[in-house]
């Protein structure tokens, strides 16, 4: 399977939701849509189904045009932030919906059902009624809904924002396992850089209805295409080059560079002088807000019982820092 988004616009009046946009997604693999709200990454999903009109480009799907495909014969499974269970219905019931449209027997239906609550861990839960379920539990059993027909493409629209911290963790890696096991082809859409890193092949980053950067997470993690991408996926500082090796000495730099707070460490024996303005004690380390001399206010870390403001040192670590090309 193969599908290919081509210069795809989609477009409400006079405002321009997606522009331009172009990806490929081979089968088996799975693409996150990452992007801050509002940014045009559930309407591109939405026109990928066919429930929003191309203004522009063409989405094919093995070569064929799916403008001339209806919705209901594309075969894509969908699921949503809700999982939008039908209240009525038995999790049985729920789950062989889509194969009930399909036309299979009750025999297939039972079989297709049982096999998959135990793929989403819920064996036993075929005669609860949804409404008894935990927002997690109904998310499973969105999940197997969706997977239950075998769609050419899962498309998943914020899955886990309704969930507690936890619980979403908890889902998340359930959810990488379960669509690497069934080698879905799936397309995930979040805002959460930690969703999108975890559970995706490739990662498409979106703003203002363009993608403004594509490609494995580990790429855009660690070489981020400009200045927005990198302040996105958690990077809080970009510094000039000449700023940055005048602190931190035999730096060699053929671009901007990036920090993330994990990559200035507070240790008494660190070569970078810093004043402690504050800090923000956690369960693991403390999140520290410094100045320094030539940079201005950044963000470091420290110990889980923060030093007193005042006068501290500072060790650079590079595992915390990426180089980019592009000012934004």
């Amino acid at each position: 399977m193969n599908l290919r988004i081509e210069r795809v616009s989609v477009t409400y009046a006079d405002k321009v939701a997606v522009d331009k946009v172009s990806l490929t997604l081979a089968g088996g693999q799975v693409m996150a849509l990452l992007g801050p709200s509002g940014c045009g990454k559930s309407t591109l999903l939405r026109a990928i189904t066919g429930l929003e009109p191309l203004a522009a480009g063409r989405i094919t799907l093995d070569g064929v045009d799916l403008a001339s495909v209806p919705v209901h014969h594309r075969r894509f499974g969908l699921m949503f932030q809700d999982g939008v269970l039908f209240p009525q219905r038995s999790v049985a019931g729920n789950i062989a919906y889509g194969l009930r449209m399909a036309g299979a027997g009750r025999l297939a239906q039972a079989k297709r059902v049982d096999e998959l609550l135990d793929l989403v861990g819920l064996a036993g839960y075929q005669h609860r009624r949804v409404g008894t379920l935990s927002g997690g539990e109904a998310q499973r059993v969105a999940l197997a809904r969706a997977l239950a027909p075998r769609p050419r493409l899962l498309l998943l629209d914020e899955p886990l924002a309704a969930l507690d911290a936890a619980l979403r963790d908890r889902l998340l890696i359930d959810l990488r396992a379960i669509l690497r096991m069934t080698g879905t082809t799936a397309i995930f859409v979040t805002h959460d850089q930690d969703e999108a890193f975890a559970i995706a092949d490739q990662v498409a980053v979106m703003a203002a209805g363009r993608i403004r950067q594509h490609g494995p997470p580990r790429q855009v993690w660690d070489a981020p295409a400009d200045e927005w991408v990198a302040a996105f996926v958690g990077y809080t500082t970009v510094l000039e080059p000449d700023s940055f090796a005048a602190v931190v000495h035999g730096a060699k730099l053929d671009g901007l560079i990036a920090l993330r707070p994990a990559a200035l460490v507070y240790d008494d024996t660190g070569e970078i002088a810093a004043q402690l303005l504050a800090a923000i004690p956690g369960p693991d380390l403390s999140r520290l807000e410094v100045t320094v001399d030539g940079w201005g206010t950044v963000h470091a870390v420290g110990p889980t019982t923060p030093p007193p403001v005042g006068q501290i040192r500072l060790r650079f670590d590079p595992a915390g820092a990426a180089t980019i090309a592009a000012r934004t």
